[in-house]
Parts: C-alpha cells; structure tokens; sequence
C-alpha cells in the first residue's frame, strides 16, 4: 500500500531521485507486490526490472503491474539474488532499490553493488535503527559513499551513491 515505514522511506527517496538525478533504468529487489516498481515507472518513466524470490510474489507482482498500466516499463522476474543473466545490463542500473531485510541487505552487499552503474543511487530499507551501522558499513566496504539515512516508524531507509567513474 505504500503506507509500511519501509515503503514510505523508498518512495520519499524515489520522490527526492526524481528531482535531483537523472535515472535511465532502475532495478527493484524483493519487489513483493511491486508497489515500489510501479511508483518508479510511474514517477521516473524508466524501464524497471523488479525481482523478488517468492514465486507466489512474483506473480502477484506482475498482476499489479498490468493493473496499474506499468506493464511496457516493468519487467518481473523470480530470482535469488542478482547475479542471473536476466540482472546484466550494460553500464549497470542508476538506480538500485532493496528493500528486504537487514541480513539479506548484508549479503547481498557485493551483487548488488556489481548491478549499480557509475553515478548511480542505491536506495536500501527493511532494517530497524539498531541494524543501520551493520548495514551501511557493508555497502561503505563496496566503495558506496553514504547520500543519507532516514527513519519512518522506527524503520530506516538509506541511500548510497557510486562515484560516477566507478565500476564495481
């Protein structure tokens, strides 16, 4: 619904991308219903591949996009993890969003940078107050420089930048 701190925290970064960056292709990760792939398609008019590792999501997902209209943007795939061939994209995504838990977060830290192009913005959420330092240090160990942190409902949501002549 968009009303979750979680969402809320995504969509306000989404909101504050939209007027400050210029995004040409986004990635969602653990996209659950979608919410947060349709609001980019829909706020930033990008092509936007949304994943997530529950088939049962997935599909919801996809049902979600055509009713909301955002099926020529949105792409939904079921997949642990971003190192499929259906995540290779040249020059890498501009704007990653995953909003999954703090442990995934954690892990994922490596691929999920290697999926982010040079200059781009990686929003993160699904973490609680006491799970910030964990996770921001493991993207800061990716070369991420921290953008900003902000918290909604007791849960934060965190956004990186890529230098723009990086490459994972």
């Amino acid at each position: 619904t968009g009303h979750h701190g979680t969402t809320a925290g995504c969509l306000a970064a989404i909101d504050r991308l939209a007027k400050t960056r210029r995004i040409r292709s986004a990635l969602d990760v653990g996209t659950g219903s979608a919410v947060l792939a349709i609001a980019i398609a829909r706020r930033l008019k990008v092509p936007v591949l949304a994943s997530d590792i529950d088939p049962v999501a997935v599909r919801i997902a996809a049902g979600n996009v055509r009713l909301n209209g955002a099926s020529p943007l949105v792409r939904t795939v079921c997949a642990a993890g971003v190192d499929r061939a259906a995540f290779a994209r040249e020059g890498g995504f501009d704007l990653v969003v995953a909003n999954i838990l703090a442990g995934p977060l954690v892990a994922l830290a490596p691929a999920l940078c290697r999926r982010l192009a040079p200059a781009g913005t990686l929003v993160l959420s699904g973490l609680l107050e006491h799970q910030r330092n964990r996770v921001a240090a493991a993207y800061r160990a990716q070369g991420l420089r921290f953008v900003r942190s902000q918290v909604r409902e007791g849960w934060v949501t965190l956004t990186f930048r890529r230098a723009a002549g990086a490459h994972a």
